[in-house]
């Protein structure tokens, strides 16, 4: 007589979106993207799930600069609170250009 019992261990295979965790790695790390120019420095986020269910979800986003890279960890709120401020800025850059007056500028 043969059962079938559960794994009391949490799979360590990964899901399709998983981009770079490796076998020592406690993080799922998903690339979401990077934006900017070479010479001028870019921005790249990346979904970080816990493996192990340790640590609540966050995205990882890495600034660079003329080589160098600052890291910043944001929590869901966090996230939601760059979200909202992005697309605020987004539809002021969008707004019609008023007479002598350049988008984005106010004096």
């Amino acid at each position: 007589m043969t059962e079938s019992a559960t794994p009391s261990v949490p799979s360590v295979a990964c899901p399709g979106w998983c981009r770079g965790c490796g076998p020592n790695d406690p993080m799922h790390r998903g690339f979401i993207a990077t934006i900017g120019r070479e010479r001028t420095g870019w921005v790249s986020l990346q979904l970080l799930i816990d493996r192990f269910a340790r640590r609540d979800l966050a995205v990882k986003l890495d600034a660079t600069r003329y080589g160098a890279t600052q890291t910043v960890l944001l929590s869901a709120a966090q996230l939601d609170r760059l979200i909202d401020e992005l697309t605020h800025a987004r539809h002021v850059m969008r707004a019609p250009v008023g007479q002598g007056q350049r988008t984005g500028e106010a004096r």
